[in-house]
């Protein structure tokens, strides 16, 4: 073992001890400590631990300095001494043998310890730079830098393109085109990547909106089953968001930035402050560009760009659960990790690059394409964002365009450089008698009228864009991705008719994807306007509902985006009305989406009624989970007064106003509303009770309105008391009075309708199950297009069946807790239309949802019954499904949605949930147009397959096996 020496070496801290002995305190001395002075080695003297054998051997006599060669010190008469008894001395006497003595010094060698060394100083070693893979040096909040760049990074939200009109569209592309202008001189990064789509974290949020799910009975599924069915599909279906981001290159760094980023980084810090204070002062010109109406872009995050340059380093991959978990800023050596985990494999001439994630051993195959030749677009006209186009694919496409943006004189000059190449290749066809190819001529044509605009125009003509775009296809495997390209290309070609290419060298133009990186080579540049630049609108959104609803289906129009739906977002986020409305032809699908939102906001809790004369719904009723806590009322089979009109208007409660002035004038002024309801709904009643004949008269209009006066509005009070006050009339003369209340009582003598006749058990109309499902099964519905006098009594009665279930399915919400979650859904909603009371009814439906937290959905084949009512303007959420008969009603559907007519929209719901004339299958879908509470309006897919036996329920196709 080696003791330590005494030598501190050079570049070791302060902290290093000093001046220690040659062992450590808790070694024992074997060696005497000798005097340095005769003993500069330390080694031990005579007396020491050393056998002192006798001299074996004569000592030679040190000439140099007086002393024999053995050492040590003495006086002159000591030496002289010991030189008389040397000379003295036979040769030969004493002597050992050699190899003895080679023994004993063996022996000795042996048996010593070993003799001490001094350790040589450590050379201090520099430590080494961090191996980098990308261009990025330091992630600064919104700001990435480069040792010869700075870019600064914004978020472009998604916009609605979709349903819009062409107007507001143009308006859109030309604010877009005059933010591009306001950045002339400067490089753009335009980068599109994908986010897969958070299914536990949407999970979890509607957990959190469900106070009280249904408790879990045994044969149904449970809640917490419910939830991961959902996610399990929205996985299958590999539901991705779109993520636009900016980068605008603004700044190019000198020796001395680059100068004082290293020293910065040697204390902790990165760029110097004086640097930061310039981009922070440009950033701030950047927010007031791009903050406006337009892209309306905001600051990205540090985050946000962790996770965009992950995204492009590993295209197309799997990313992470979670990835650093810091919002902190990222210098040269933490920039590593974003690519340390990623293996790259590419060839010079190979047509793919294959990625393989070194901890997973995910293995992907990714395929660039760039932008070639485009012919002229008419955006919004005729072709879409040429940009968006490819959200039509079912996989993500990774998108990234390096963009110049030049001012109107480089511009300028840029064209007239061109325009001079032109004349020069024509004057060179001259000199040699040929004929120049016409492409020449019009590439000329092309760019005088182009410089005409840019010296007459508006500044955004005069501006450019000079751009390389490239989009990126993954897949599992080589082949896959090639096939993909193949598709995308065909596309392209096919409906934009834009040439897209693919190039060699694959690895550089993989890496343009990456923040920071140059562009890989300078082919395949499109030079165009800045408002065709700004039509290609990557941002373009096909979104629609709230990200806190049930999972009710996806998109089906450019882009396939999850929809979720939460009626109550309208009332409880919005503060809006609560009345959404269903539209579509016979076997649109109206009842079957009613019955799938009813079953979804039942299992969360919320009270339902469901109001469906046919029947069909009531099965929902049967299914396990829902069983113990939901009935049928079928109003054909129910008790006496079960429908009486006075009943179903409830009185207002003094504790749902406030406990001041103003809220005792609210309750009295909501006592009188209810009172005056109830007179509007007996009168209408009794006219349908009447024959036709009868009901046209003046006098019976007057007759049942004095009636209706003298009788006290109240809910105690029944149509008994209406005869009585007719046949107390003053109209002994004619006597129409007493005849009247004659045929009302004539009227009551019917089956059916004893349900308008005396007062219902408090049980009919208050209670507390979940869902509640009113039917009318048997009952055979009239056809409003045919005259009264023509229907049969059934018919006739069917008429105020359908007015007061209406007003029953609404009295059940009335009458509970005013803040509880309640939905209400109401079918032939059109039987409401041509009556006071029925439109009073709607009107007072949705005003009074948000008051109540009630969500209300009227379902009708026609929309002219919604319009007709007045009440368009109160609805929040409309679903228009397949109306391809009558291109009226399209047109009256189209204003329900607040979608311009005359413009090729009724077509596209010509085309909803179209079948194919060879197939013979059911259609296993329907879709609708929708349109939220937000004003978004997108085209969707009902999709439900999803929740385990609700299709069988819900089947209302006849004849079918269920």
């Amino acid at each position: 073992m080696t003791p330590p020496s005494t030598v501190r070496p050079q570049g070791y801290p302060q902290g290093y001890p000093q001046n220690q002995p040659s062992y450590p305190q808790g070694y024992p001395q074997r060696y005497p400590q000798a005097p340095t002075s005769g003993n500069p080695q330390a080694y031990p003297q005579d007396g020491g631990s050393y056998p002192q054998p006798g001299q074996s051997y004569p000592q030679a006599v040190d000439q140099g300095r007086g002393r024999s060669a053995a050492g040590g010190g003495g006086s002159v008469a000591s030496r002289q001494r010991t030189a008389q008894k040397t000379a003295q001395r036979v040769p030969g006497q004493d002597l050992v043998p050699v190899k003895q003595a080679r023994a004993e010094a063996q022996q000795l060698v042996e048996t010593a310890e070993p003799k001490p060394t001094r350790v040589k100083p450590l050379a201090t070693q520099k430590e080494r730079q961090p191996l980098r893979e990308l261009s990025l040096t330091e992630i600064a909040g919104h700001v990435t830098f480069t040792p010869a760049s700075v870019t600064a990074w914004y978020v472009l939200p998604g916009v609605r393109w979709s349903f819009r009109p062409d107007l507001e569209r143009e308006a859109l592309i030309i604010a877009i085109a005059e933010q591009f202008a306001g950045l002339a001189g400067m490089r753009v990064h335009l980068r599109r990547t994908t986010r897969p789509f958070p299914a536990d974290q949407w999970a979890r949020t509607v957990d959190r909106h469900t106070a009280r799910p249904l408790r879990t009975v045994p044969g149904g599924t449970s809640w917490a089953d419910h939830l991961v069915a959902a996610q399990r599909h929205l996985q299958q279906l590999s539901h991705a968001e779109g993520e636009t981001f900016l980068g605008i290159t603004f700044s190019r760094r000198g020796a001395f930035d680059q100068l004082g980023e290293k020293v910065g980084r040697m204390f902790g810090r990165g760029t110097k402050l004086s640097e930061r204070e310039k981009i922070e002062k440009r950033s701030l010109q950047f927010d007031e560009v791009l903050g406006s109406f337009g892209v309306r872009a905001h600051r990205a995050t540090t985050a946000e760009l962790e996770w965009l340059v992950y995204r492009s380093v590993a295209l197309g991959m799997e990313p992470p659960r979670l990835l650093s978990g810091s919002d902190g800023d990222w210098e040269a050596g933490d920039v590593l990790a974003l690519t340390e985990s990623i293996e790259r494999y590419r060839s010079p001439y190979g047509s793919t690059v294959k990625l393989v994630n070194r901890l997973t051993g995910e293995e992907k195959h990714t395929a660039v394409l760039t932008v070639g030749r485009m012919e002229e677009l008419e955006i919004p006209q005729r072709h879409e964002p040429w940009l968006h186009f490819h959200e039509r694919c079912p996989w993500p496409v990774e998108l990234s365009s390096r963009i110049d943006i030049l001012g109107p004189g480089e511009a300028f000059r840029d064209l007239d450089h061109r325009l001079r190449l032109i004349r020069s290749q024509q004057r060179d066809y001259d000199e040699h008698s040929m004929d120049a190819p016409p492409e020449l001529q019009r590439l000329a044509e092309r760019a005088l009228g182009v410089g005409d605009e840019m010296t007459t125009g508006l500044p955004i003509d005069a501006a450019r864009a000079h751009g390389w775009h490239r989009l990126a296809v993954t897949a599992d495997t080589k082949e896959e991705c090639l096939e993909r390209a193949r598709t995308l290309m065909q596309m392209y070609q096919r409906d934009m008719r834009i040439s897209l290419q693919h190039p060699k060298n694959q690895d550089w133009l993989a890496r343009e994807f990456i923040p920071g990186e140059p562009v890989a080579g300078t082919g395949y540049v499109r030079r165009m306007p800045v408002k065709l630049m700004a039509a290609a609108l990557p941002q373009a959104a096909s979104t629609v509902g709230d990200q806190r609803g049930d999972l009710i289906g996806r998109t089906a129009g450019t882009c396939r985006r999850p929809v979720f739906l939460d009626l109550h977002f309208a009332t409880e986020v919005r503060e809006k009305s609560g009345l959404s409305v269903f539209v579509a032809e016979p076997g649109g699908g109206k009842s079957t989406l009613m019955g799938a939102i009813g079953y979804l906001a039942a299992r969360r809790g919320v009270q339902v009624t469901l109001l469906d004369p046919s029947g069909p719904l009531a099965r929902l009723c049967e299914m396990p989970e829902l069983k113990p806590f939901s009935r049928v009322l079928n109003l054909t089979g129910s008790e006496y007064g079960t429908l009486a009109p006075y009943a179903l208007i409830p009185s207002p409660r003094r504790e749902h106003y406030p406990d001041s002035p103003d809220g005792q004038r609210e309750y009295d002024i909501a006592v009188s509303n209810a009172r005056s309801e109830r007179r509007m709904l007996v009168q209408d009643i009794c006219s349908m009770l009447l024959p036709p004949q009868v009901q046209r008269e003046a006098s019976t209009a007057r007759l049942l309105r004095h009636a209706a006066r003298h009788v006290p509005a109240e809910e105690d009070s029944a149509l008994e008391d209406i005869v009585e006050s007719l046949q107390d009339a003053e109209d002994h003369v004619s006597g129409d009075g007493a005849e009247l209340a004659a045929l009302l009582l004539d009227t009551a003598e019917m089956p059916l309708a004893k349900l308008f006749f005396g007062t219902p058990d408090k049980g009919v109309l208050e209670d507390d199950t979940a869902l509640t499902v009113i039917t009318m099964s048997g009952l055979r519905l009239p056809d409003l297009g045919i005259e009264r006098e023509y229907w049969s009594a059934e018919e006739a009665l069917a008429l105020p069946m359908l007015h007061t279930a209406h007003r029953l399915a609404v009295r059940r919400a009335y009458g509970g807790d005013m803040h509880r979650r309640k939905l209400v859904g109401l079918d032939e909603a059109h039987f409401m239309e041509g009556w006071k009371s029925g439109r009073s009814f709607l009107v007072r439906l949705a005003r009074d949802s948000r008051k109540w937290n009630l969500a209300a959905l009227v379902a009708s084949q026609n929309p002219k019954d919604i319009l007709g009512l007045d009440v368009q303007n109160l609805v929040s959420t409309v679903f228009v499904g397949r109306i391809a008969e009558d291109a009226e009603v399209a047109e009256e559907a189209l204003k329900l949605l607040r979608v311009p007519t005359g413009v090729g929209y009724e077509s596209v719901l010509a085309s909803l949930s179209e079948v194919d004339a060879a197939n013979t299958s059911k259609l296993p879908y329907r879709e609708f147009v929708m349109r939220d509470v937000d004003g978004r309006v997108q085209r969707i897919r009902a999709d439900f397959g999803w929740v385990r036996g609700l299709l069988d329920y819900l089947n209302t196709t006849p004849g079918e096996e269920k």
